[in-house]
């Protein structure tokens, strides 16, 4: 009875523990619940949705597409970062399309989503097929065959779960997005575009307006030498005000960064030049008083001698191939330093005249094995019927064309021959095929679970090929080097309280600083500094703050880095003292043009020539000029359209006047105008406002970009490399 008392005395109090308690058994990890009511471990969201799995499969998707189309294993942290951009932007547009189609009562259903793949698979067998699956097809029919690539194609689903083939795979989703996306982008733009209406009174405005002129025309940079004397002078009051005014011209689109880089190389000091070449010399000496190489190799521990002959087009190195093939055989090649990147040394001790290549063609007589249970023969049925077949192709060499059919591997039935360089080519086998192939028989080979019969068809023209030995020593920095360098980073890392101070010592220590402006948080480059993935990743960190120093960080075993963030900036309006420098230069900008303006009618009131004042400013001019109004800037002899709306305000004189736009000044005499003459039912003058309005590529960016102001679009990608 006591303890119910007490339970009844506190029951509040464990009622609330108790709860606590079930809650915490219920969902296990808070964290989980944070991640429930935040974007905490969020990467992108649009419009509300989440879709950081999605990012992560089509990211993978480009990847493997990308590494197909560039025939690359691996990529650059560049290219990872335009696969990055790729995806999101796809991903961003296609979630808008979607969303504005089902507006309209467009869905693509299952089956409009199948129609298409059969369309992709389809236009493999046209005269245009789709470029990307083009490539994809031709990659894999390379380890394969045409008629195996076009069944995985065919049936990629089937291999959805096979993980040896998933790259092939996840290129095959990416180029199926890619075909779905334009489908949806023509659906929806054509819709978009075929509801614009051009009424008759615009059409009219157009055919009044669109008079053409003939001119006379000088442009004047503002920038030209002739101006250098007019020096515009702006306040900080007129800085101000014009950025309270129009500060919704300066947007950031997105976060980022404004991050300082410390570099330090990772470079050999004079101490350690010095001893690299001692021991190169010291080396040599011993090589050159060695009995032979092998001895050599074997008391220096420098492995098997390379027994292959190379002709003087497979040394890389300019200036070793004349130390090679531009002396005698058995000659010595004293160490030489090549490009401050290594020292080399080595002997030729071999010459020969050999054909670069030779033209085979093979069978295979596959057996039984672990590994291939699907042959019918046994090792001594395939051994007994390679020797069957070697006399046949002896007594008739033609007759391996049409034994091929049926000892192919795999292979195509038109690959009859093809053709194998000396190098790099397994030297016993090339050896052996220049052996038989010159006594007109064919070779014979014992590969695992296989004999091969090769019969040389031809060969090309002996040429001289050398054996050689060469011994590389890099160039690099010791470690006691590397380790004072990296003391001097972890010195400036600590030495630094702000990104002022950090700039401050590290130029009185002499240590290069690359600036990085605008730094956005999916780059791998700081400035001109590549591959600062590393860097980016800790400035976008949640925990660094402006003024931050990193640790110390080594680059690609090249640079040891240490950055200090030196401004964040939010994605929105920017603030202020972000923005006054451009607000300043433009004001200058606008200043010299307007101080330029009134120089040159000052001096034209002088002359009243043209051909005069573009000669004293050394500005290009031209007479008898044709400008339209309603032209684009080129049809009109590049001048600005804000000049134009001007130009055609003037009256026809040939007295020349002054006229500005927004970067240049022009001088213009405009010789007579032209009026235009409105088409039959104004259909020029709509096609003229289609053009100028809703031009194909212009209008599809203008719509996409307006989808993408009025979306609710939280990017914050950064979170793929902090996992």
């Amino acid at each position: 009875m006591a303890a119910i008392g007490a339970i009844r005395k506190h029951g509040v109090f464990l009622l609330v523990i108790i709860g606590v308690a079930l809650l915490a058994f219920l969902l296990g990890d808070m964290t989980k619940v944070v991640d429930m009511f935040s974007d905490r471990n969020t990467m992108v969201k649009i419009n509300g949705t989440k879709f950081n799995d999605e990012y992560q499969k089509q990211f993978q998707q480009n990847l493997a597409l990308w590494k197909v189309i560039y025939d690359k294993s691996s990529l650059e942290e560049t290219e990872n970062y335009q696969v990055h951009e790729m995806t999101w932007q796809q991903l961003l547009e296609n979630q808008l399309l979607d969303q504005e189609l089902k507006k309209l009562g467009l869905l693509f259903s299952k089956d409009m989503i199948s129609s298409s793949n059969e369309e992709l698979i389809a236009s493999l067998n046209t005269q245009q097929p789709n470029q990307l699956l083009y490539k994809l097809f031709t990659t894999i029919a390379q380890t394969s065959s045409p008629e195996i690539a076009y069944g995985f194609l065919a049936n990629i689903e089937e291999y959805k779960d096979q993980q040896n083939v998933s790259d092939y795979y996840d290129a095959y989703k990416a180029i199926e997005r890619f075909h779905i996306a334009d489908k949806k982008r023509m659906y929806y733009y054509a819709m978009v575009q075929g509801a614009q209406n051009f009424s008759d009174v615009m059409a009219q405005k157009i055919a009044t307006d669109n008079k053409g002129a003939l001119v006379e025309l000088a442009v004047i940079n503002p920038n030209m030498p002739a101006f250098s004397s007019l020096i515009p002078n702006v306040t900080d009051k007129e800085i101000k005000a014009y950025y309270k005014e129009h500060k919704n011209r300066y947007k950031y689109t997105e976060n980022m960064r404004d991050i300082d880089v410390a570099v330090l190389p990772i470079a050999p000091s004079n101490a350690d030049l010095k001893e690299i070449e001692d021991t190169v010399r010291a080396q040599y000496a011993r090589f050159a008083a060695a009995a032979s190489i092998a001895d050599f190799n074997k008391a220096e521990m420098k492995g098997a001698v390379d027994s292959t002959y190379y002709k003087r087009e497979d040394i890389s190195l300019t200036e070793l191939d004349s130390l090679i093939f531009d002396v005698p055989v058995g000659s010595y090649i004293e160490p030489f330093k090549y490009e401050n990147r290594a020292w080399y040394y080595g002997k030729v001790f071999g010459s020969a005249l050999r054909p670069d290549s030779l033209q085979i063609s093979y069978l295979v007589i596959d057996y039984k094995t672990k590994q291939n249970q699907q042959s019918q023969r046994t090792k001594k049925q395939a051994r007994h019927e390679a020797d069957s077949l070697k006399n046949v192709i002896i007594a008739n060499p033609n007759a391996i064309f049409a034994l091929l059919p049926g000892y192919l591997a795999g292979r195509n039935a038109n690959d009859s021959t093809e053709w194998v360089s000396d190098y790099p080519a397994i030297r016993t086998l090339y050896d052996s095929l220049l052996k038989y192939g010159a006594q007109g028989k064919p070779y014979v080979q014992e590969n695992r679970g296989t004999f091969v019969i090769f019969q040389v068809r031809q060969a090309t023209r002996p040429i001289e090929k050398r054996m050689f030995a060469i011994y590389p020593t890099e160039i690099k920095a010791s470690e006691n080097t590397v380790n004072e360098i990296q003391a001097a980073a972890n010195q400036l890392a600590a030495s630094s309280t702000s990104a002022a101070q950090f700039l401050e010592v590290a130029n009185q220590n002499g240590i290069q600083i690359v600036r990085g402006d605008n730094v956005t948080s999916m780059s791998a480059v700081v400035g001109q500094f590549p591959n600062c993935r590393e860097i980016v990743t800790w400035a976008f960190s949640d925990n660094t703050k402006k003024d931050d120093i990193s640790d110390v960080m080594k680059i690609e075993g090249q640079y040891f880095a240490v950055a200090a963030l030196r401004n964040i900036k939010t994605k929105g309006t920017a603030d202020f003292k972000d923005i006054s420098g451009i607000i300043e230069a433009e004001l200058k900008a606008e200043k010299k043009l307007e101080m330029v303006e009134n120089q040159v009618k000052e001096d034209l009131a002088k002359t009243n020539s043209i051909s005069a004042l573009a000669e004293k400013y050394s500005a290009p001019s031209r007479d008898s000029i044709r400008l339209g109004f309603a032209l684009d800037v080129y049809q009109n002899a590049q001048v600005e359209n804000s000049a134009i709306g001007k130009i055609f305000a003037m009256q026809a004189s040939n007295a020349p006047q002054v006229v500005s736009g927004h970067n240049n000044v022009y001088l213009v005499a405009i010789h007579n105008f032209e009026e235009s003459q409105p088409s039959p039912g104004y259909t020029y003058e709509k096609m003229m406002l289609q053009n100028i309005i809703g031009g194909r590529n212009r209008n599809e960016a203008t719509i996409m970009e307006g989808l993408k102001e009025k979306a609710d679009i939280f990017d914050n990608r950064c979170r793929f490399y902090q996992k």
